[in-house]
């Protein structure tokens, strides 16, 4: 990656103010991330299941699934978002943009709003799963691996929200609190469709 192409790349975002929408994006997929992999752990866990292999090949199968997603409906969303706005300026022009700068900046920001779409999801999946790596090499026993992981993810929606609150200039911590409720909501329903 050359340092012209970085350049280009930190006007592109200028230009475009991008930075609101890639928080924003962050935010709320990591959000999906956190509470789905809760709730492949706790699904996994009310199947008492015991081998740390399966836990880690099926929160791992989901954050893959997750960053498939993410990164496919942001470009393609994105994409076309941008390029009718880009159609709409060349209709007013009557002349091609495709190889100005804002034509360029259009392909780039579907880009970017796809990686962050997928990658920040995909990464919380793999932070929370963590534990059940050291328990497959015996590092841990497996009830250790859930409480950490469930521990993890817990904290992770704790500073998510400070995260949040800090953007919003909300008191941080009230944000935060509202964020672990959610997992811990995500936490009770997954223990009572266990208990069915």
């Amino acid at each position: 990656m050359s340092l012209r192409f970085l350049r280009e790349l930190n006007k592109i975002n200028k230009m475009s103010n991008i930075g609101e929408m890639l928080r924003r994006y962050f935010a709320m997929n990591a959000f999906d991330g956190t509470l789905t992999s809760i709730g492949v752990i706790m699904g996994a866990f009310m199947a008492q299941v015991q081998e740390p292999k399966i836990f880690i090949i099926t929160a791992l199968s989901t954050a893959f699934a997750l960053f498939i997603s993410g990164f496919s409906s942001a470009y393609l969303a994105e994409g076309a978002e941008r390029m009718r706005e880009l159609h709409e300026l060349e209709k007013g022009m009557l002349h091609s943009l495709k190889k100005s700068r804002l034509g360029r900046a259009t392909r780039v920001l579907a880009t970017e709003a796809a990686l962050v779409n997928g990658l920040s999801p995909f990464l919380m999946a793999l932070i929370i799963t963590s534990p059940f790596i050291l328990a497959h090499f015996s590092f841990i026993g497996i009830m250790m691996a859930i409480y950490a992981s469930i521990s993890i993810a817990l904290a992770l929606l704790f500073f998510l929200g400070v995260f949040l609150g800090a953007i919003s200039k909300q008191p941080f911590y009230l944000m935060g609190a509202k964020m672990l409720l959610a997992g811990m909501i995500a936490l009770l329903l997954s223990t009572l469709l266990g208990a069915l």
